[in-house]
């Protein structure tokens, strides 16, 4: 099992789109759940955090290979992958991604 983590600065003005992002994921939840298992993910959480004004998105990924789930998305068997990375598209700051360095997870140590 691998982990991933990111941070995606918001553009300014986009909050009404990450909500219609989270309310259409909600809305087909059993195609996002149906993507997630054909990419090998066992845990995907998007958190909303507001760091001095500035808004952010963070997810956190749990699967067998994270290069494969990436993969499998980016192939858009699924219309909702393609929603998805066409919206985040659209709510990226300029340079607004960063990945996070794995770091520690108790139940990858064993």
């Amino acid at each position: 099992m691998e982990i991933a983590s990111g941070l995606i600065k918001l553009k300014q003005g986009s909050e009404s789109k990450v909500e219609e992002w989270r309310d259409t994921m909600t809305s087909r939840i059993d195609e996002a759940l149906a993507t997630l298992e054909h990419e090998g993910v066992e845990i995907e959480s998007w958190f909303r955090i507001n760091i001095e004004g500035q808004d952010y998105l963070l997810w956190y990924m749990r699967a067998e290979s994270i290069k494969r789930a990436f993969e499998v998305s980016q192939t858009f068997k699924h219309p909702i992958d393609k929603y998805h990375y066409e919206l985040m598209e659209s709510i990226t700051a300029p340079d607004g991604v960063t990945i996070a360095q794995p770091f520690y997870d108790p139940k990858l140590c064993k």
